[in-house]
């Protein structure tokens, strides 16, 4: 969850802290706890977890941008879509945190006797297999894999029973299933109460799989119904692979989306390009990728202020220490050769010295 970052970046430290201060009336433990320090077990419940992804999301989109990459189109799966409304112009900061809280806090309330799996198959193939458990539903459609929901019984059944390839995932409820429906009215007054713009770039709508427009990105009840209907990721790829981009970005702790992207996508690919990794560096990771992103667009990165507030300073590096000597051939017959190779040269030279 880019602890590095929170000492080494100060772009994602003021931004994380930004979130920690607008979080606090809403989480009962503070989010920086729950990132990094004693209360890590609790991101195994949905209400911390929530909250928790969005503001490391934040704070990456706001590191990027000090960079200089900023996004021409956004799309988001799931919760991720609330920050990619963020990012589109929809959403202000202290309400995106505030509906975050709200939405964790609601679905954390329904039964727990619920779970997930993916399923390596198609939509045809996968609804009509579903035919014979009717307990279990679509809860997004990936490309070649989707996820399913419904009660562990049924799940587990389904597991069993299936022709395909089939991963149970680990996760406290089923989410997008009926047990959220509890959470879809309370959620939309909630968001009947925020101040919502219309989108001010391309925002790829995941609950239809087509553009938001105004109408959509305002709606509180279209927010409310992705909390139980299934998200339509591929089908919201597909849109936004019409824009034709160059680089896609994946904004999060580990490149969950992007493996699920390169199956949905036609060739040519765009580069995909992950903020972090989770077997790899925070800081190493973030500039590799942002190097990706400048080889693949030629776009000027803003280095200095990526930099700022490092206190950190130039220095002249030292050139190469050439032996300015001349060297001259000795009497063959009292002379060893020795092949000297260095990579600046296409091939080696001798240099002989006198015997001993």
């Amino acid at each position: 969850m880019a602890r590095r970052l929170l000492t080494t970046e100060p772009h994602f430290r003021d931004a994380l802290h930004e979130c920690a201060d607008l979080l606090a009336p809403h989480l009962d433990v503070p989010l920086l706890d729950l990132l990094h320090g004693d209360a890590r077990h609790l991101l195994d419940e949905t209400r911390y977890a929530q909250p928790a992804v969005v503001s490391v999301e934040v704070a990456l989109t706001r590191l990027l941008a000090e960079a200089g990459v900023r996004p021409d189109t956004v799309a988001g799966h799931s919760l991720g879509e609330l920050t990619a409304a963020w990012a589109a112009g929809v959403l202000a900061l202290p309400d995106l945190l505030r509906l975050t809280a709200v939405r964790g806090a609601l679905m954390q309330g329904r039964s727990t006797d619920g779970t997930m799996a993916v399923v390596h198959t198609g939509t045809a193939t996968l609804t009509e297999v579903l035919r014979n458990h009717p307990g279990v539903e679509i809860a997004a459609y990936n490309g070649r894999t989707h996820t399913v929901t419904g009660p562990e019984q049924d799940i587990a059944r389904f597991c069993e029973e299936s022709p395909y390839r089939t991963q149970r995932l680990t996760v406290s409820h089923a989410f997008h299933s009926a047990a959220m429906e509890p959470a879809v009215r309370p959620f939309a007054e909630a968001v009947a109460a925020t101040a919502l713009r219309a989108p001010e770039l391309p925002f790829a709508d995941t609950l239809t799989g087509d553009w938001h427009t105004a109408a959509t990105a305002t709606d509180p009840q279209r927010w409310a119904a992705a909390i139980r209907r299934p998200v339509r990721f591929a089908q919201a790829l597909t849109t936004l692979a019409g824009e034709g981009p160059h680089v896609v970005w994946e904004i999060g702790p580990h490149p969950q989306l992007l493996p699920m992207a390169r199956t949905v996508l036609a060739e040519p690919h765009p580069a995909w390009v992950p903020t972090l990794h989770r077997e790899r560096n925070d800081q190493v990771q973030l500039h590799a990728a942002l190097a990706a992103h400048h080889r693949a667009t030629g776009a000027e990165l803003d280095w200095a202020a990526l930099h700022a507030g490092k206190n950190q300073r130039t220095t002249t590096a030292p050139t190469y220490p050439f032996a300015r000597q001349e060297l001259t051939a000795p009497p063959a017959r009292r002379a060893t050769a020795n092949a000297v190779s260095h990579p600046l040269f296409d091939h080696p030279y001798e240099h002989r010295s006198e015997a001993e």
